[in-house]
């Protein structure tokens, strides 16, 4: 009986022991699951998706010097100025005239040694410093849809860039070092003035100058077959939850809806889709900015660059922006067809949203047939205007570009883009009419 307290003692031990083995092991185990693989969320392309330096784009560039000025439309010719550009460290801007008057302005955009390039829209400079080097630590908010590269002023450290919105008149100045000086005058400036198209303005013709070539010039001409993006395909990008769609009406006039009251129809004539969420809709103005910032990121978040759609134009206090279809890096219009990207923003459950999405649902892909067409002189161009039936200082752009059409051999297999000449005034663009170079008068939004 003398080791009983011993053997008590010794197996009280091995209970603690294995009692704290026991807490460890249960501490430290790790299950082994059978792993689930979960199912990737669908994902839309209906086209590409798209940087917005490849939406955000100048249509034309205008070299000036004491003699002459040459120009292009070129997007090969403007990637050059702009490829340049970008290596630049643009620094110290500031406001120096709000409201110029239309002399002073003249002069800041076609006086002699400068460069005018020219954007179809206003930029603000938050998104052009996305897509060049602006150094400084802050930046306006304000727009410009022209910026003007002025060589021949220049100090012994810097030259000018002056950026100026042409509506309104505001001015603001940037600082770029001399030392690049050299290499834009020996890449860009001297193959311009030895090889890009004279160009001309009739002092009759708009309030500021209107620079078009002087020469009668080729253009290509397209015949595409038409194709259209599936139906499916749009519910799927559009919709938050494609699974609850519903749909009414017939092949010709459908419609789709949601739980959340939003719609979709399909215009056939136009070949173009509209969708609308109702909830969303506001009075609230947008931040020029951030209207193409988050316009680009919700196109790109189904692929939808279709096609070559560029940034045309913006009302930021209907929060709404517009892209328009671009050919051989020239604006498609059409009495027929949607050549358009509307989108109009709004607020729901304080979170932006689409309010509405207005849209072509066709695709330019495959070429039935291409050619050439001699478009008239801009001097031709000029002279007709002078003598139409409109105020000729009422016209604010005028730009070759295509018409779309239906092709009129095979109306429901092809679709045609014929180069024309447009003019703007008032904000509606009109071709040229065919009593004065040939076509019809008609008026496009």
């Amino acid at each position: 009986m003398k080791y009983v307290e011993q053997v008590k003692t010794i197996f009280l031990f091995l209970l603690i022991f294995l009692s704290l083995a026991l807490t460890f092991t249960i501490w430290t185990f790790t299950p082994t699951f059978p792993q689930i693989e979960s199912t990737p969320a669908t994902e839309v392309a209906l086209g590409a998706s798209k940087a917005v330096d490849e939406v955000v784009q100048p249509t034309k560039v205008l070299y000036h010097s004491e003699e002459e000025a040459k120009g292009t439309t070129n997007q090969e010719q403007i990637d050059l100025l702009l490829g340049v550009m970008k290596l630049w460290q643009i620094h110290d801007i500031t406001t120096i005239s709000e409201d110029t008057p239309v002399k002073k302005l003249t002069s800041f955009m076609h006086g002699p040694d400068r460069a005018a390039i020219y954007f179809p829209g206003p930029v603000p400079f938050p998104v052009i410093d996305s897509i060049m080097n602006i150094t400084d630590d802050s930046m306006p908010e304000a727009s410009f849809d022209r910026i003007v590269v002025a060589w021949g002023e220049a100090s012994e450290t810097d030259f000018m860039l002056y950026f100026i919105n042409s509506k309104s008149g505001r001015v603001h100045q940037g600082n770029v070092s001399t030392t690049e000086l050299e290499n834009l005058k020996n890449q860009v400036v001297e193959p311009a003035f030895a090889n890009y198209s004279t160009y001309i303005t009739s002092k009759e013709v708009g309030v500021l100058p209107i620079y078009i070539p002087e020469s009668a010039e080729k253009l290509n001409t397209y015949r595409y077959l038409q194709e259209d993006i599936p139906e499916q395909k749009l519910v799927d990008g559009l919709f938050e939850n494609p699974s609850s769609v519903t749909t009414t009406g017939d092949l010709v006039n459908r419609e789709y809806s949601d739980e959340s009251d939003a719609l979709m129809n399909f215009d056939e004539s136009a070949k173009s889709v509209n969708y609308v969420q109702p909830q969303a809709e506001t009075n609230d103005p947008a931040i020029p900015s951030e209207l193409i910032f988050k316009t680009a990121d919700f196109i790109n978040t189904h692929s939808g660059w279709t096609n070559d759609y560029r940034y045309f134009g913006m009302e930021p206090l209907n929060q709404k922006i517009d892209y328009r279809l671009y050919q051989d890096n020239l604006p498609v219009f059409s009495q027929t067809f949607e050549t358009d990207l509307e989108v109009v923003w709004g607020i729901e459950d304080e979170t932006e949203k689409v309010f509405r999405y207005k849209r072509p649902y066709y695709v330019l892909e495959s070429l039935g047939a291409s050619g050439s067409q001699e478009l008239p002189s801009g001097a031709a161009v000029l002279h007709a205007i002078e003598h139409m039936d409109i105020e000729p200082k009422n016209v604010s752009e005028i730009v070759q570009g295509y018409t779309m059409a239906r092709d009129e051999k095979e109306p429901e297999r092809l679709i045609s883009l014929q180069p024309a000449w447009y003019y703007k005034t008032n904000g509606i663009w009109t071709q040229l009419p065919e009593d004065v170079l040939g076509g019809d008068q008609f008026g496009l939004e």
